[in-house]
Order: structure tokens, then C-alpha cells, then sequence
């Protein structure tokens, strides 16, 4: 388990840490789990946990209707008719949806717990990348997004090929190409509907992302850190996920590992030097992501770890 300190920052002490400080759960005025999904972080794996958490925890799993896709940046009105369709049920309940963070509290409506799921900011556009290549997903993608055909070169181009030539607009990630304004970033649904969140590699939007998942967020996870994941959803959010480690666990279906495309994931340097270039600041965010995930978990295991290390 490694750290990811930015240099200003010292390094956390162990008994200055309070799970209390770093628990956002009690702010929320509702009993209403508001995942904003970011997408291929494996947000349909929490999704299927949710489904199966909600019979022994008592809740009512929502997710928004198929086939409609949220705009890039919500208006005023639009945020408020979400807010208030969630407000409106009275039993308790998760919401899912690929839609950025909505501030409740603007329309004059109580909090939701806030939760979210991460992935590293490269591996996620890799992951994309191919993914709208699957056979099946693109098939959705013209039958249900009026998408057009591609040529079988398309289909071909390998990832490191893509960034190489820089010919098509999904592999080349500079601030200018509106294209970078999609759902393959983390900081847009992190960040919230303000016009600044559109911007891609924005250190303005990461700066908004990381306000609101400080003082928004309950817990922002990571498949990359299962066990750490599980532990810190339990701890810090049990009204939903009492019980959430030995139901992943249990499983042997692999229901909890649902559109994973295989995909080759390994950069060629040339690309990856160029890519973590142009990703800083989705990188610097999701570094931000991780170093408070470890510290939601060093904060409820700090006297197990001190008497192990000490």
C-alpha cells in the first residue's frame, strides 16, 4: 500500500487521525446513497453489490433509465428536477446514475450521502477506448446513440497507435479538442455542472473535484484497493453497506465483475510520457482520491497498525 503525497503535504500521523473528521456520512438529511457513477472505474460491480446489499439492508436500489444520456454539464433546473425526484421518495434508497455532483444544499434540498468509485485517469482511458470497440457495446452504441459505422482500421488501431498518430479526435488530449469534455475523465463528474468543470486537464476543475470530494464526499473507492475499499464502505457508510466485504467475497459467479473488456493494457514509453503529461492534473486528482481513501482506512485500523508497526 503506497502513498501518494503531493510535496506540501506532510505525511499523516497515525493518532492524529479521527474517523469522525473524515466521515462525511453525517452531513447527509436523507437516507439516500448518491452514487454519480464514473465510467469503466468498474461502477456496475457497485452497482451489483448495491442490488444485493439492498435485501439484507433494507433499501431500495434506483438507477436512472436506459438509454439516456446525461448532458456534459447540467443546468440549474435540470439539477433541481434530479435533486428533487430524489427528495421526493420516503424510503430509504441508492441512486445511480453517470450524471456530475449535484449540490442539494443550492436547492434548499437535504444532502444525499455522497460515494464514488475511481480508477487511475490512463488505465480508465485505455479501458475506453476499447471498450467502444466490443463488438456487443458498439452494436448498442448504433442502435441507441445513432452512432455511425467505423472502418474495420478503426476497429484495428491499437491504443499506443491511436496516441501516435493523432489523427482521431478520441486520441488526442489537449484543453482545445471539445471532444476531451466527455465521461473518459474523472474530474467532470467529480467536479459538478459549474461551466469550469468542462475543461479538460483543468487545474481549476481539479481544484473544484477535490473541494467537493473533501467536503462532499463520504468515500470515493477504488477496485484497485478492493480490500481497503470494502473496508472504509462498511466503517464509514454501514446503513448500506453493512455486510459488503463477505458478500463480495462470497461470490463465485463473478456477478461483481461485470463489462470488463479484455484489452491490452501496456504503454509503449513514448506514450506514456506524452499521456502523463496531458493527464497531470486527472492525475493529481486521483492521487488526491487515493491518499484520502488510505487515510479513511489507516483512521479505523490506526491501533491495529500501531501495535503491528510499532
Amino acid at each position: 500500500m503506497a502513498f501518494y503525497l503531493f510535496p506540501s503535504t506532510p505525511p499523516p500521523k497515525l493518532y492524529n487521525l479521527d474517523p469522525k473528521s473524515l466521515n462525511n456520512t453525517g452531513k447527509a438529511g436523507q437516507e439516500c446513497l448518491f452514487f454519480n457513477r464514473i465510467e469503466k472505474v468498474g461502477s456496475q460491480s457497485l452497482m451489483t453489490l448495491l442490488r444485493q446489499l439492498s435485501v439484507v439492508n433494507n433499501f431500495t436500489p434506483y438507477h436512472n433509465q436506459e438509454h439516456i444520456v446525461s448532458p456534459k454539464l447540467l443546468t440549474d433546473d435540470e439539477e433541481r428536477d434530479v435533486a428533487e425526484e430524489i427528495s421526493e421518495v420516503a424510503e430509504p434508497m441508492s441512486y445511480a446514475e453517470h450524471i456530475n455532483w449535484i449540490n442539494f444544499t443550492k436547492h434548499d434540498l437535504p444532502k444525499p450521502i455522497y460515494v464514488n468509485m475511481i480508477r487511475h485517469p490512463i488505465q480508465k482511458v485505455i479501458s475506453a477506448y476499447y471498450y467502444v470497440r466490443h463488438p456487443t457495446v458498439f452494436g448498442y452504441y448504433v442502435k441507441h446513440r445513432n452512432r455511425k459505422m467505423e472502418t474495420r482500421e478503426w476497429f484495428d488501431t491499437t491504443f499506443n497507435d491511436c496516441v501516435k498518430q493523432a489523427k482521431i479526435p478520441e486520441c488526442i488530449f489537449e484543453p482545445h479538442n471539445d471532444y476531451n469534455a466527455d465521461w473518459r475523465r474523472l474530474a467532470l463528474r467529480l467536479c459538478g455542472s459549474h461551466p469550469d468543470c468542462k475543461n479538460f486537464n483543468s487545474p481549476t476543475a481539479t481544484q473544484m473535484a477535490k473541494q467537493n470530494i473533501e467536503r462532499e464526499y463520504a468515500v470515493v473507492g477504488s477496485w484497485e484497493d478492493t480490500n481497503i475499499t470494502l473496508t472504509v464502505l462498511e466503517h464509514y457508510i454501514p446503513r448500506f453497506f453493512r455486510g459488503a466485504t463477505e458478500m463480495y467475497y462470497s461470490d463465485k459467479s463473478g456477478k461483481f465483475k461485470k463489462n470488463a473488456t479484455p484489452h491490452n493494457t501496456e504503454l509503449e514509453p513514448e506514450v506514456e510520457a506524452k499521456l502523463k503529461i496531458q493527464f497531470a492534473h486527472e492525475i493529481e486528482l486521483y492521487n488526491f482520491c487515493k491518499q484520502r481513501l488510505y487515510k479513511q482506512y489507516i483512521a479505523i485500523k490506526k491501533e491495529e497498525l500501531m501495535e503491528k508497526f510499532n
